[in-house]
């Protein structure tokens, strides 16, 4: 099950302010995504019952551990998220906290 952006501590779902420095979103395909593949991550993410996508960033179990829970990738949260029902919901009710990205990316990896 993909990690949520939901945050214990205050009660709210995170989002990233700015894309992050590997952004998914970003020219280049600066992840190294398979053929097909962000068009895949996409749709999943967009389905019925999906938050949208959450930064690998900011993943408990990526590069910045510390990071504290995962937030929303900015990219799709500009660009998709008026089709996700998750974050139409949380916008009528008090919004995300709005997050930063982490400062820097030691490695990539593959989705």
């Amino acid at each position: 099950m993909p990690e949520s952006c939901y945050d214990p501590a205050t009660g709210r779902p995170r989002r990233l302010g700015a894309q992050c420095t590997t952004c998914i979103g970003k020219p280049g395909n600066l992840m190294h995504l398979r053929a097909g593949r962000l068009q895949q991550m996409v749709r999943e993410a967009t389905a019925q019952g999906s938050q949208g996508i959450i930064c690998h960033q900011t993943l408990s179990y990526g590069d910045h551990p510390g990071f504290g829970p995962p937030a929303l990738c900015a990219w799709f949260y500009e660009r998709y998220g008026h089709l996700t029902n998750f974050i139409r919901v949380i916008e009528r009710i008090g919004g995300f906290t709005v997050v930063d990205p982490p400062a820097e990316e030691s490695g990539h990896g593959r989705a």
